[in-house]
């Protein structure tokens, strides 16, 4: 057993699920409603069920270390810009390895961009994949098309995902599509649920998911731009787990 097998069990001990708050959209849009404080949002899901969170590297200096040390914290590598810029054709992953470990990070999360010239995209991700492994961190690919209107394609998004798997990496978000377990069916390794725009279905949707066979939701403006974050944590966590 290596470490990075070792690490990505640990990731999904709790039923072989894995459920994440994504907390890591100032990256790109600053402050949003329920996240003005990433932090005070965070510490209020502390006593939920949630696995851990998705936070941005600087946000982990603010964390109180005692009370965030049984939850899960996987770390935002990749950046697309700012809600100010033009559409990438690829996220570069700007945070090394030594970092991630040195902040207390589980595990990383990047970026890859499908469609377009995503030859580039793909490389990076499987180049920066070999370097997290020699420290032992599992990695979670999300899988981004190039082109918007295709966010929902399962096509797209089941190539990706096999693509993503095919250059390393251990689990892979992706975003709903109908037929959604072919996008399952593609990966050989475990998929996790996106939430993707605020929904008033985010239930639907994730039992819909966790019958096409997902192990996990990596859920953000859904979950802390809710009217009760905590309530709605409940109600997907048995969705999820039973």
């Amino acid at each position: 057993m290596t470490a990075v097998e070792k690490n990505v069990c640990r990731l999904f001990r709790n039923k072989g699920k894995l459920f994440l708050v994504a907390l890591d959209h100032p990256q790109f849009f600053g402050s949003l409603p329920g996240l003005e404080n990433t932090c005070k949002t965070a510490q209020k899901l502390l006593k939920t069920s949630v696995d851990g969170f998705i936070f941005n590297p600087g946000v982990f200096r603010y964390l109180d270390a005692s009370s965030f040390s049984s939850k899960v914290l996987i770390v935002r590598a990749s950046t697309g810009g700012s809600k100010f810029g033009s559409f990438p054709g690829i996220h570069p992953i700007f945070l090394s390895a030594e970092e991630a470990i040195r902040i207390g990070a589980d595990g990383v999360i990047v970026m890859m961009i499908i469609g377009g010239n995503d030859a580039e995209s793909i490389s990076l991700v499987g180049k920066k994949v070999e370097e997290f492994h020699r420290f032992g961190l599992p990695v979670i690919v999300e899988i981004l098309p190039y082109d918007p209107d295709k966010i929902s394609d399962v096509d797209l998004t089941a190539t990706g995902a096999r693509i993503a798997a095919e250059v390393g990496a251990d689990v892979v978000k992706a975003f709903y599509t109908d037929e959604f377990w072919k996008v399952v069916e593609a990966t050989p390794v475990p998929v996790i649920l996106a939430g993707g725009p605020k929904t008033e279905k985010i239930d639907v949707i994730a039992k819909r998911a966790v019958e096409a066979g997902v192990k996990g939701f990596a859920f953000g403006r859904n979950v802390f731009s809710s009217e009760d974050p905590v309530k709605l944590v409940e109600v997907l966590e048995s969705i999820l787990r039973g």
